[in-house]
């Protein structure tokens, strides 16, 4: 009758035992992370005509083609119009290097929603013919300093799909005067090329979207390390009040344990471009501060050197993109010519 009891006692402490560990989320390796989200990250390029254009990256966030990046990507210098021929490259199975290959999986994409205060932009894929994966949304709120970042994108000179990894370094709020857009800064490397990607927290989910970089100060001094990520809930709340319902999945992690995980995303009818009006409200959220950790003081922005816009136009040898592109079956006819021009003129 003893070993009986015995035996159930231990047998109830490793069930107890195995609930809790199931209860908590661990962290997944940089390997699993670029496996587990790569497929759901997009290679942007806007096009301009005459061999001049701009690139960047995007996360698809819902199943149907719908894909966050920053609006700069899209911005002209002379009119406050959204370039608005886009392509959208689809990552390969296996990133080869050779431009051809992995730019193979193209298709045409449209603008949906945009703000350039915000840096924000919501595109959709069209006709897409094939199953996408999508990037889910973390809370950016639970993110503290210290914690492990990993960036995916493709950085001028850099290959496409590239994987960096880093730490979050400090918080940013209401930036460059805007309310409610509050960055990460983060020592994760991110370049031109990189603008619009995600930024990943340990279990692959998006706490932020790539924006911008410090690379020289006002005195030419160079800076490293200094990147800057527009958190996710900005982004969210940004989406939620153009229509687009979507919600940060909650973890259970050894910080803090909760509910099981959940995910929204209510599908909207497909509609015109939201183009923020520049003197449009701007959101009101602020970040709520860290249980247990002191929030200094907000500092002015007045007087400091701003981050440098990561994608500047022609952030990659176009030249030679394009002629890679040029040799695909399915490029567009009229593409052809504003080639031929480009290389004339250089």
């Amino acid at each position: 009758m003893r070993d009986k009891r015995m035996y159930v006692v231990i047998l109830s402490v490793i069930v107890i035992g195995f609930w809790v560990l199931s209860s908590y989320t661990y962290a997944l390796t940089p390997k699993e992370i670029y496996q587990k989200v790569s497929p759901g990250v997009v290679f942007i390029y806007a096009s301009e005509g005459s061999g001049r254009g701009s690139g960047g990256t995007g996360s698809i966030i819902r199943e149907d083609g719908l894909v966050i990046t920053n609006a700069h990507i899209f911005s002209r210098k002379n009119s406050s119009e959204p370039i608005s021929d886009i392509w959208v490259f689809l990552k390969p199975e296996r990133v080869t290097g050779d431009t051809k290959r992995d730019l193979a999986r193209r298709y045409k994409a449209t603008i949906v929603a945009y703000d350039a205060k915000l840096d924000l932009a919501l595109l959709k894929i069209v006709n897409t013919d094939v199953p996408l994966s999508q990037v889910n949304f973390g809370d950016s709120q639970k993110i503290v300093v210290g914690d492990q970042a990993y960036a995916i994108g493709h950085p001028e000179q850099g290959g496409l799909w590239s994987l960096t990894t880093g730490v979050i370094s400090a918080y940013r709020s209401n930036y460059a005067g805007v309310p409610g857009k509050d960055l990460f800064q983060t020592e994760a490397s991110i370049n031109r090329g990189n603008s619009g990607g995600p930024l990943l927290d340990e279990q692959g989910l998006m706490i932020g979207i790539n924006s911008m970089i410090a690379r020289k100060a006002e005195d030419g001094l160079t800076i490293t390390d200094v990147n800057f990520s527009i958190k996710s809930k900005v982004a969210l709340n940004w989406l939620n009040r153009t229509g687009y319902r979507f919600a940060a999945v909650e973890t259970t992690s050894s910080k803090e344990v909760k509910g099981p995980i959940k995910e929204e995303a209510t599908r909207t009818k497909d509609k015109e471009p939201v183009i923020a009006d520049r003197e449009q409200q701007p959101t009101k959220e602020t970040t709520r501060p860290v249980k247990g950790e002191q929030t200094p003081a907000p500092k002015s922005d007045k007087g400091r050197k701003k981050g440098k816009i990561l994608t500047e136009k022609k952030p990659y040898n176009m030249d030679e993109l394009i002629a890679g592109m040029q040799e695909m079956e399915d490029l567009m006819e009229e593409m052809r010519g504003t080639i031929e021009e480009f290389r004339k003129r250089r």
